[in-house]
């Protein structure tokens, strides 16, 4: 299907630039890279491209739309954690110069007594980027246990190493504070004041729309349907701040106009953001020298950026293993979002890669004006 749903030239864009984008993703489903995917492009308030091609799974079971259900891995940090951790800054219950020693005062850890929330947050708590803490079948409990365990690899901020392991402890001091699991949180006030009716954590309890399946999960070693791929996120229950989110184009399309044009949706839904939690999303939180991260988001200098080459420095954006990825670029005043489950090939993903770079260039080279 592609569907242009307003003239792209009335906001400045080329038909025939998104046009080569939706072949492009087109290209990816029919050389196997992945099952099938979603583009979806707006642009100064006005939808430029919906674009989805393929299936769910290579078995064909169902084609792919913008309503289908994906498995957003990373995308889960910016989305849910970050979101909701600025969401309590708002409601004045927590500030990130707090150290995650305050939130477990029964314990002695002393190795993250200079570790705070900002630092979480921001990737540079001194954590190691990820650790097994499934395979064994390990507990909740247990999971939790490990991890406030775990020694630092580097001094708090004094390096920027994207980790998982810090996302996971930003969701259990959450629950410390609210006594609410992140999915309960995030749903009651991000994506339930945003519409976002399809996005949601353990997808099979709730979702009206197919699910795309993943697969290659290195310890369930089967097909995946609405069961979050990433081991850990796994062992937590399937709710985690690093991964364990799903949502829909759609869905993700109500929460980036939220964050790109607050002014233009606020006369259709109720923004949970406060203005400065915005411009949070938007500013580097941490010097340049050691990299580039807003609160929950990669941004100029960091290399991780999903967006291709021709991103403005003010962009910001996150992927997730899956094949998920989001830009949102202030300059242009335009977002992006691209959907897959790229993991259901068996590979280093470093095609798939590289042809998202070329998705997104398509995108932002379809700028005219």
């Amino acid at each position: 299907m592609n569907a242009m749903v307003k003239d792209a030239r009335s906001v400045g864009m080329d038909p025939d630039g998104l046009a080569r984008a939706a072949a492009l993703l087109d290209e990816g489903a029919q050389n196997g890279l992945y099952p099938g995917g979603v583009v979806w492009v707006e642009r100064r308030g006005a939808t430029t491209l919906i674009h989805s091609t393929g299936y769910v799974d290579f078995e064909q079971t169902a084609p792919v739309d913008e309503n289908t259900v994906y498995d957003l891995a990373s995308v889960t940090k910016p989305v849910a954690m970050a979101s909701s951790m600025l969401i309590l800054c708002q409601q004045g219950q927590v500030h990130l110069g707090e150290t995650v020693t305050d939130f477990f005062p029964e314990r002695k850890l002393p190795h993250l007594k200079n570790v705070t929330l900002r630092h979480l947050i921001t990737h540079t708590s001194g954590l190691p980027p990820w650790k097994d803490m499934y395979s064994k079948g390990q507990t909740r409990e247990a999971l939790i246990e490990e991890l406030l365990s775990i020694p630092l690899d580097h001094d708090p901020g004094t390096h920027y190493a994207y980790s998982c392991l810090g996302y996971i402890l930003l969701s259990v001091v959450l629950e410390k504070i609210t006594g609410m699991g992140l999915d309960r949180f995030a749903s009651s006030y991000v994506f339930e004041p945003l519409k976002m009716h399809s996005t949601g954590f353990n997808p099979n309890d709730w979702s009206r729309f197919p699910i795309a399946a993943t697969d290659n999960c290195p310890m369930r070693k089967r097909k995946l349907v609405g069961e979050v791929h990433d081991g850990n996120s796994y062992a937590m229950g399937g709710v985690s701040g690093n991964a364990g989110l799903f949502s829909n184009a759609a869905d993700l399309a109500k929460f980036c106009r939220a964050i790109a044009f607050p002014h233009a949706s606020s006369a259709q839904v109720s923004s949970p953001f406060a203005l400065p939690s915005l411009k949070k999303m938007f500013e580097n939180a941490i010097p340049e020298s050691i990299g580039g991260q807003t609160i929950g988001w990669f941004t100029f200098p960091n290399d991780m950026m999903p967006g291709g080459d021709l991103i403005s420095r003010r962009a910001i954006g996150h992927s997730g293993f899956t094949g998920t990825a989001i830009i949102i670029d202030p300059e242009f005043e335009l977002f992006a979002i691209m959907l897959t489950n790229r993991v259901c090939r068996d590979d280093d993903g470093a095609d798939f890669r590289h042809l998202r770079r070329r998705i997104f260039n398509a995108i932002v080279g379809s700028i005219m004006w």
